[in-house]
């Protein structure tokens, strides 16, 4: 039998038994408050591994974005000044 990531407990599939992610699930909500349980640690890890994640990503989309706009503002004064132009 595989052991629990966050209590060490015996599970049969997977990485956490369903105490441990039903607190993890309780602490998000407020609903539980114990900072010294394996399972609260366990999520302040993987919430700031998530956050790493999402930060470097949000910038590259950001990026993107502006890229995209300023192209298309490009094309938009060209096609006035190519009608300024004939007209």
């Amino acid at each position: 039998m595989e052991q629990c990531n966050g209590c060490g407990g015996a599970v049969s599939e997977g990485k956490l038994c369903a105490l441990c992610i039903a607190k993890m699930v309780a602490y998000h909500d407020g609903d539980y408050d114990d900072e010294n349980d394996p399972a609260v640690k366990l999520y302040h890890q993987a919430a700031a591994k998530m956050n790493a994640n999402t930060s470097s990503s949000s910038s590259g989309c950001a990026l993107v974005v502006l890229a995209i706009t300023s192209v298309s503002a490009v094309l938009a004064a060209t096609g006035i000044g190519v009608e300024n132009l004939l007209f």
